[in-house]
């Protein structure tokens, strides 16, 4: 007997509302109800699943631990602030492994022994559906990262055959396409993350091919999802973020052929990379803002004809270490802000003057002079690459 079946003869038989949720707290099957219900069992309708709010709020207060120990049925009282009225709950287990919540809305009223009794059975008969579920997920999942690693790494199929086992998945997506990499910094828990941000997922792009690749949470959009991408990169991020996890969440370019999906992965994972140095280790990047880092990433480490630029800006850099001045710092700002003298002074929290002795001093150290168009190109340039890649930029002098 299927899932579904197996709740909707055990809500037949008890004559109260029934919802069933897998361990993460998402939607797996529910029963009907005739008499009113609390707002958190419409709200987990309405989502598929349980919000941020109550799952924080029945974790905080033991709630999933004491299910979890309970040999039998759990009572569970009400929480009133987050609109919970009072339920008896299962949980369902495969040894020690939790599968799923079952929760029925009971009230304060006693539990009846023949309740009791088709709870228990249908526990039994849930876990061992549950079970087979489990494993038809498991391999449709691997079959869906396989082709999603041969899309974005390169495999054996060519783009046909890549194309044909897309539609064989139910996948029809069109342009234009474009990739969001989900990476935890501590590494090891792509799975974790996965199953994390799973909810969010299935319910902002429902249609997006997504799976674990290495050390990754890799998402492929596509159509109208991709016009969506950053505000649901930005969400993922403020998640983890107020869980004190670090995770970054990096955003390629844009594609029109699935044939360039590499080029779109490769510019989401280097866009993890570049905001890392440049900008925190954590949060949410896109590599069509940082992609003018890139290429000063690439200067910097270049040998051939970028001595002049180089040396100058070394010199500063090498006089504020030995005199712990911060001319490099008042150079950048000064070119930031083209040469406004007072805002960059503003910027800097200094008096003007003390900037015009410093810009002085920049002058007599470089040989260069800030104002001088040519000059204030070349400085800035290097100012930027030597900010962003500071250690290549020394390795190779």
């Amino acid at each position: 007997m299927e899932v579904q079946a197996i709740i909707d003869e055990l809500a037949q038989a008890i004559r109260r509302p029934i919802t069933l949720e897998d361990a993460g707290g998402r939607l797996v099957a529910y029963s009907a109800h005739e008499q009113p219900v609390d707002s958190v069992r419409v709200e987990t309708l309405l989502r598929r699943g349980a919000s941020e709010a109550t799952l924080k709020s029945l974790k905080e207060r033991g709630v999933y631990e004491s299910i979890e120990k309970s040999p039998g049925v759990a009572f569970v009282e009400g929480i009133a602030e987050i609109g919970f009225s009072p339920r008896v709950a299962l949980a369902l287990k495969a040894g020690d492994t939790v599968l799923g919540y079952l929760w029925v809305i009971n009230g304060k009223t006693p539990l009846a022994t023949h309740v009791e009794h088709a709870l228990l059975r249908a526990r039994q008969q849930l876990v061992q559906a549950l079970q087979r579920r489990g494993v038809t997920l498991d391999v449709r999942q691997k079959q869906r990262e396989d082709i999603l690693s041969d899309l974005v790494r390169g495999g054996q199929r060519d783009m046909d055959g890549l194309q044909s086992a897309l539609r064989a998945e139910g996948w029809y997506g069109e342009a234009p396409f474009q990739v969001m990499i989900v990476r935890d910094k501590k590494g090891g828990r792509a799975h974790q993350v996965f199953k994390e941000t799973e909810p969010l997922l299935g319910e902002a792009v429902p249609a997006s091919l997504r799976g674990v690749l290495r050390d990754d949470v890799v998402v492929m959009l596509s159509g109208a999802d991709v016009q969506g991408v950053n505000r649901l990169a930005n969400a993922i991020a403020d998640r983890y973020a107020k869980m004190g996890r670090e995770v970054s969440v990096g955003i390629g370019g844009e594609c029109d052929e699935l044939a360039h999906l590499k080029r779109s992965y490769s510019e989401a994972s280097e866009a993890i990379a570049l905001g890392a140095k440049f900008r925190s280790e954590s949060g949410c990047f896109d590599y069509r803002a940082l992609a003018p880092y890139d290429l000063l990433s690439c200067l910097a480490t270049c040998k051939k004809h970028s001595s002049f630029g180089r040396d100058a800006v070394s010199k500063l850099v090498t006089y504020d270490e030995l005199h712990r001045s911060e001319l490099f710092d008042t150079l950048e700002t000064y070119l930031d802000f083209y040469g406004r003298r007072k805002t960059a002074a503003e910027r800097l929290n200094i008096h003007p003057n003390t900037l015009d002795y410093r810009i002085r001093k920049v002058r007599e150290l470089t040989g260069m002079d800030p104002d001088d168009p040519d000059s204030r190109l070349v400085l800035h340039v290097w100012t930027k690459a030597m900010r962003f890649s500071r250690h290549s930029v020394f390795a190779e002098t």
